[in-house]
C-alpha cells in the first residue's frame, strides 16, 4: 500500500450514491435487506444529516459512503472515484488525508497521549513536516493544548471527544463522517461538542456527513435525509 499523501481533492460533488442497496445473509436461503435503492448527492462544504430509528441502517449507509464497506448493488463515487473499482487498500489510500471520522466511542489509543493520538493521521500520511506543531495547533483549536501529555484515561468523555475532533481535522480533510458523535455524552457536553464540530467544519471548509438520532441536531445541517424501512427521503 502506498501511504504517500494524496493532493487535497476539491470537487463540486464529493459523494454520489446511485441505486445503493445492502443485503445481509441471515440463513442459507434468506437475505435481510438493510438499504434499498438509495440515491443521494453531497456537495463540497455541505453539511448533511442522516437520521432514522435504531437499526434503520444509518451506520451501514455511512460506512458505504465512506468506502469502509461495499454495497450489494449500486455504486458510490467518493471524491471523484468509483469505489467498486478499488480494493480495500486502494480505498484506504483514497481516504488518507482527505477523509476524517468521529465516532460515538472516541476510538482513541489508550497508550498514547492526546497529542500522539492527534498526530497519528499525519504520521500515516508520511507527512513529516511540523507534525508536532500541527498536532498542538489542532488541540489548541479544541481548547486542550494544556492536556496534550494526558492519556485518554486521564480525560473526561467530553475531553476525549475533543481530542477525537482534533485528530479528525488535523489533516484538513475534504470530508468528515461523524457517527452519533454525542451519543456517549451528557446533554450539555454534547451541545458543546456539536458547536465545536460545526465551527471546525466551517473553518476547514470541510463537507460534513452526520449520522444522528436527534432531529434538532439534524436541523442544523443544510440537508437532512431520513431512513425508513431501508429507503431514504429528504
Amino acid at each position: 500500500m502506498n501511504n504517500q499523501k494524496n493532493p487535497k481533492t476539491r470537487l463540486s460533488t464529493v459523494i454520489q450514491a446511485k441505486h445503493l442497496s445492502k443485503k445481509l445473509a441471515t440463513t442459507e436461503n434468506e437475505e435481510l435487506l438493510i438499504l434499498d435503492d438509495i440515491n443521494l448527492s453531497v456537495t463540497q462544504n455541505e453539511s448533511v444529516a442522516i437520521t432514522g430509528a435504531s437499526g434503520s441502517g444509518k451506520t451501514t449507509l455511512l460506512g458505504l459512503l465512506a468506502g469502509l464497506d461495499l454495497p450489494s448493488n449500486g455504486e458510490v463515487c467518493l471524491l471523484g472515484t468509483e469505489l467498486s473499482t478499488l480494493n480495500e487498500d486502494q480505498r484506504a489510500n483514497l481516504r488518507l488525508g482527505q477523509v476524517g471520522f468521529v465516532f460515538q466511542s472516541f476510538h482513541l489509543m489508550d497508550n498514547l497521549t492526546a497529542l500522539e493520538n492527534v498526530m497519528l493521521p499525519l504520521e500515516l500520511e508520511n507527512s513529516s513536516k511540523n507534525i508536532r506543531q500541527k498536532g498542538l495547533a489542532a488541540l489548541e483549536q479544541v481548547g486542550l493544548e494544556k492536556r496534550s501529555t494526558h492519556r485518554p484515561g486521564q480525560l473526561s468523555g467530553g475531553e476525549q471527544q475533543r481530542v477525537a475532533l482534533a485528530r479528525a481535522f488535523v489533516s484538513q480533510p475534504a470530508i468528515l463522517f461523524a457517527d452519533e458523535p454525542t451519543g456517549n455524552l451528557d446533554r450539555k457536553t454534547g451541545e458543546e461538542i456539536i458547536a465545536l464540530l460545526f465551527t471546525m467544519q466551517q473553518l476547514n471548509n470541510t463537507t460534513l456527513v452526520l449520522v444522528t438520532h436527534d432531529d434538532s441536531l439534524a436541523k442544523r445541517c443544510q440537508a437532512h435525509y431520513r431512513l425508513v424501512d431501508g429507503k431514504i427521503s429528504q
